[in-house]
């Protein structure tokens, strides 16, 4: 996954948008639709300095909040609630010396990328509203309005179905913490080194962040993997029923076998967190300073440097002829025995493969399973790509994890560093629409057409590490789980 989206240069827009947090899995907390933030009118007792006003400043009540009683949609009844204490965020001199203390996190400043609003830890959002389907109608059409009530009935219903509720865990708490961890100055030179990078040498975003090693991004934890992603794979592998799950006990059963391809891995971090259930992981990204940070970082994988996956097999066999041709190789010995492994299964198959590309199927796939996080918006052509996905993932057992963030806001980034919108536009709602509506448009309008069908579907934060001015970034992901439909 490229660094590309790093929240601090993304544009706001004028409308913000209000979040619905969710803290646990059945009990969600929200800005109160149609509020304003407010502050309370307490006043401070007599100070003796600006410094103990300002004290006195940072403890008045901030939010007006709202409860949710209801199941993990947060589609129930509201009632309102007495907010609680805004805590204290941590004393400058931690922030300088880079030692958070225990409970800085719940005060931690987090800034949402997409309209600059500050957040905290418990802001951020896991659960979804279904009953914004059918509280909005687009067209004042009679005959349009019941279709439009029919489809997201149909989408609604999938949608409490499907839907897995996260929330927070200590992995991604401790992501949170990064840079908090690191002392102020050193995250104020990273940033101006950055700018330095950008400017100067006309560097790209991504590539700036590969040379300095800043600007780490966050979407799954490895429990939250196994939840949505993990149990799937191993009920699959062992010839269950499609949307099986698998049982806690059995969380090894893929570990040596198979084969997972991520799309723009950036620094491997969070492909890694499904390249673990596989025997052979293959990573693909556009920056040589990424791709030798992945390379380096994870030693038995095959990190490709290409902008293309319709070729990524091919590709991928020729590198590592290469490398044991060369002795260039940084695979462990049991990685080099999976690969050779894996190459000569598919070669006595290849002539079958054909047989069914012949007959439209769209070939019979190479991987287990695909990653693609946050590449969707930041590609040229995301229906190409999607088909080419399509191709390279297995009919039967295979699996495509994709995460795009809503609002939905592509563009491509060149490589000095200047930016474009893509080739192929996608019919996904406006940037001021709430999450529900793009997680809907997304699938009806582009990945239905393209030949996949929900297996899982989720909402996570994609989090970028902060810097000197915040805790961390955050902009909003859905998190789909999908499979290769038969009907294209």
């Amino acid at each position: 996954m490229s660094s590309i989206l790093l929240p601090l240069i993304t544009p706001p827009i004028t409308t913000p948008i209000q979040y619905k947090p969710t803290i646990g899995p059945r009990k969600s907390v929200s800005i109160a639709r149609g509020m304003k933030t407010t502050s309370s009118t307490n006043a401070s007792s007599s100070s003796s300095s600006s410094s103990s006003s300002a004290v006195a400043d940072d403890e008045k009540e901030s939010k007006l909040e709202t409860k949710t009683d209801g199941d993990e949609y947060g589609d129930a009844n509201r009632r309102t609630i007495t907010p609680p204490k805004r805590l204290k965020e941590d004393a400058r001199w931690r922030k300088w010396i880079g030692m958070p203390s225990r409970n800085c996190l719940e005060s931690m400043p987090i800034i949402c990328a997409h309209c600059n609003q500050k957040l905290t830890a418990r802001d951020v959002p896991y659960g979804v509203d279904v009953s914004r389907y059918s509280s909005r109608r687009r067209s004042t059409n009679v005959e349009d309005e019941n279709d439009q009530e029919e489809e997201e009935s149909e989408w609604e219903s999938m949608l409490r179905r499907k839907f897995v509720q996260l929330s927070r865990d200590a992995e991604t708490d401790a992501f949170l913490l990064r840079s908090s961890r690191r002392p102020r100055l050193v995250n104020a030179r990273l940033a101006q080194a950055c700018t330095r990078l950008r400017e100067k040498e006309g560097k790209s975003l991504t590539e700036a962040n590969a040379i300095l090693g800043r600007g780490k991004m966050f979407v799954l934890s490895r429990e939250q993997a196994r939840v949505l992603v993990g149990r799937s794979l191993m009920h699959r592998h062992r010839g269950g029923d499609e949307g099986g799950e698998g049982d806690d006990d059995d969380d090894n059963a893929v570990l040596d076998a198979g084969a997972y391809l991520d799309i723009g891995s950036g620094e491997g971090e969070v492909a890694s967190k499904l390249g673990e259930y596989f025997g052979t992981v293959v990573a693909t990204e556009t920056s040589p300073a990424m791709v030798k940070r992945c390379a380096e970082s994870h030693k038995d994988w095959t990190v490709l440097e290409t902008g293309t996956i319709e070729d990524v097999w091919e590709k991928f066999k020729m590198q590592n002829a290469r490398e044991e041709e060369e002795g260039t190789s940084t695979k462990s010995e049991a990685a080099k025995k999976k690969v050779r492994e894996l190459l000569d299964k598919e070669e006595r198959t290849e002539t079958t493969e054909r047989q069914h590309q012949g007959r439209g199927g769209g070939g019979g796939g190479k991987f287990d399973c695909i990653g693609m996080f946050n590449v969707l918006d930041r590609c040229d052509r995301p229906f190409t790509m999607l088909s080419h996905v399509r191709n390279l993932l297995k009919p039967k057992t295979g699996l495509f994890v994709l995460a795009v963030v809503l609002p939905f806001r592509p563009f491509v980034e060149l490589d000095d560093g200047t930016r474009r919108q893509p080739s192929e536009k996608l019919d996904v709602a406006t940037p001021t629409a709430a999450w529900e509506y793009g997680c809907r448009d997304l699938y009806e309008n582009v990945l239905k057409p393209s030949g996949f069908e929900i297996e899982k579907i989720s909402r996570a934060p994609y989090v970028s590490e902060g810097d000197h001015l915040a805790g961390a970034y955050v902009l909003d992901d859905v998190v789909f789980v999908l499979r290769r439909s038969a009907d294209v």
